[in-house]
């Protein structure tokens, strides 16, 4: 049986290309496929990540750590027209949206109350509203343990028994399908649009903790020498402005989605979300707003990067210099004619084209207007509406390889050579390859087993978005979700034994992994190795469980926990210019080393020092390691990623 679970999970995806290196094999080159593919496809270039209105939050970290500004002078930059004034502090009424049409059940480690009736530390109530306005409690035991008592409640008001502090235990925790959700203030159910919602009544500045480490790394605090809270801080005034002016409903003020501002509580499974940075700016700036010329707080909204430019709209549009610094300033993608075509509804695509832009900026500034041109009729749309349609950055792009400069769609457009992976089919001399073409330059090719049938698939990571697929030679996303921050290695594993892969990051000596393959906080992070070093993953030790290791210059260091992570074996293997990489070469259930130089694979069946047990010449000087195990039966296969 042991064997059968090994060979089951044997799915660890080494996420080694982060070394960063461009490629090529020496099997076939890429031929006239890869022009044929590019000439159905749409070259998309742009600026900026998000819709640009207001406080651009790369460009406040890019004014506060490289100009130096005060939080102060970075409000006013963004928020024209406005006045930093006080607000005493109150309640806000926060609509849970994952808990529509859900009971509401709570536990604590305290003891608390449901509609004033007293619930034991540890027990849980589960709370329901009913149509004509009433509600019925029943208590348990647990989260999932079976009801003990039900009786009728005056209100659904879940108010907790002490002051919790930053006690995580003393809080209410919503009981969720993954656990739990720690939670400051009160929650309480209400029908209301023909379903039951929640809600969570906190203090302003208590739901502030849980928003701004979401909307802003808090790790920025300590930028630029610790100049970087200003941009914590001018978040903090933002989102804290946004808030007091949302209306969302009569019974919750906003919502915890970005359909309002992004709210995920204190803590979750008793894991702390909130971060000393983010309470620091919050403290720092308690009560201020931003307030119109009529006294009115302002609704401040906010985006990850302008692009160099703000949009415009209630706040005048101004330069950002302090965008320079984002990874998101300037971006490219390309987009099949077809999913255009069906996107607007014109049939065959014919052309598409820009029509009109603001003026401000490169290019012309943003779109505000696109003609869509196809066999069964033309489509006018806002820029703002084909960055929606088309999953677009923003609304600042132009367009190559389409009407007007640069041809219609089929002419050879200036668009960057399609990267593509090479996967072997032996880990032998004269192995052949099957090639598949996914993402494009920059990106970080991955293959990993994501939906745990045994046979890996691709992926890539793209300034913090993985973008994956679980579809055997597809190179076409089927999953895009954040995690992580550009600039990171990515990673992937079993992380929890469960038999599919999951993702990581690793950031200057820090891992950061996730349990499922979705946005989200880290379900675990760690110190492991040093700023400089090449993250791997595998099963070093046969047990249910990938654990990660890096490389240093010649060196790997591994471990067998991710919980007590502490090096297992130290083994030095190859040259300090080698790649790393890792993989079940043998077929045994078990992960051991090798390297990739020039154009050849040495691979050892154990993790030791001795000579490669396998030399497999394969790919092109300037190619990524990337193997994989590519079909259900056997080990791993070696495989490059060239053009990244």
């Amino acid at each position: 049986m042991a064997t059968e679970r090994r060979t089951l999970r044997r799915q660890v995806a080494v996420a080694l290309a982060s070394v960063g290196l461009a490629g090529a094999v020496t099997v076939a080159a890429p031929v006239p496929e890869a022009q044929a593919a590019l000439t159905g496809e749409v070259q998309f270039t742009g600026h900026g990540w998000g819709h640009g209105r207001g406080l651009g939050q790369w460009g406040a970290y890019g004014y506060a750590t490289q100009h130096s500004w005060p939080y102060t002078q970075i409000l006013s930059h963004y928020y024209g027209g406005t006045v930093q004034a006080h607000q005493p502090e109150g309640v806000i009424t926060v609509q849970l949206i994952g808990q529509d049409n859900r009971d509401l059940v709570v536990t604590s480690g305290r003891d608390f109350t449901v509609g004033g009736i007293p619930v034991t530390a540890g027990s849980a109530a589960r709370v329901q509203a009913l149509p004509d306005g009433s509600f019925v409690l029943s208590t348990s035991y647990g989260c999932a343990s079976p009801t003990v008592w039900t009786t009728t409640i005056p209100n659904s008001r879940v108010v907790p028994s002490v002051e919790p502090g930053n006690d995580l235990q003393a809080m209410l925790s919503l009981c969720v399908a993954t656990g739990t959700v720690q939670y400051r203030g009160e929650l309480s159910a209400v029908w209301a649009g023909g379903a039951q919602r929640t809600v969570n009544s906190v203090r302003m500045e208590d739901y502030l903790r849980g928003v701004v480490p979401r909307e802003s790394p808090a790790s920025w605090g300590d930028g630029g020498g610790g100049k970087g809270i200003e941009a914590l801080k001018a978040q903090a005034v933002a989102a804290r402005s946004y808030a007091w002016a949302e209306g969302r409903s009569a019974w919750a003020k906003t919502c915890d989605t970005t359909s309002c501002q992004v709210y995920l509580g204190a803590g979750t499974n008793y894991v702390a979300l909130e971060d000393r940075r983010t309470d620091a700016a919050i403290a720092a700036t308690a009560g201020i707003v931003l307030r119109n010329g009529q006294g009115a707080i302002v609704r401040a909204e906010f985006s990850s990067s302008t692009g160099g430019w703000s949009a415009g709209g209630t706040f005048p549009a101004v330069p950002d210099a302090g965008d320079a610094i984002s990874p998101h300033k300037d971006w490219s993608l390309a987009v099949p004619a077809t999913t255009i075509a069906a996107a607007f509804g014109v049939g065959t695509l014919l052309d598409i084209r820009v029509t009109s832009r603001n003026g401000l900026g490169a290019d012309g500034g943003r779109v505000t207007q696109v003609e869509i041109v196809g066999t069964a009729k033309t489509v006018t749309a806002t820029g703002s509406q084909v960055r929606t349609k088309l999953g677009l950055k923003s609304d600042w792009f132009s367009i190559a390889g389409a009407g007007g400069p640069g041809g219609p769609v089929g002419a050879p457009a200036p668009a960057p050579v399609q990267p593509v992976v090479y996967r072997g089919s032996g880990n032998v001399l004269g192995a052949t390859a099957q090639q598949v073409a996914f993402g494009q330059p920059g990106d970080v090719p991955l293959a990993c087993d994501w939906n745990g049938d045994g046979v890996d698939t691709h992926g890539i990571f793209r300034a913090g978005v993985f973008h994956i697929t679980d579809a055997v030679g597809s190179g076409r996303a089927e999953n895009t979700f954040g995690f992580g921050q550009a600039g990171d290695q990515p990673v992937c594993g079993d992380w929890d034994g469960n038999g599919s892969d999951t993702v990581g990051v690793y950031r200057a000596g820090k891992v950061f992994l996730r349990n499922s393959n979705s946005t989200g906080v880290a379900d675990g992070s760690f110190g492991f190795g040093d700023r400089g070093d090449v993250l791997v993953a595998g099963n070093w030790d046969g047990d249910p469980f990938d654990t990660v290791g890096v490389w240093r210059r010649g060196v790997f260091y591994l471990t067998n926990s991710n919980l007590a992570p502490v090096a297992s074996a130290v083994v030095p293997y190859g040259a300090a210019t080698d790649l790393p990489t890792a993989g079940d070469w043998d077929g045994n259930g078990t992960d051991t080393i090798g390297v990739y130089r020039t154009d050849a694979f040495y691979l050892r069946n154990s993790n030791g020092i001795g000579a490669a047990d396998a030399v497999v010449p394969f790919g092109s000087s300037g190619d990524r390691p990337l193997r994989g195990h590519w079909t259900a039966d056997g080990g791993d296969v070696v495989g490059v990623a060239r053009g990244y």
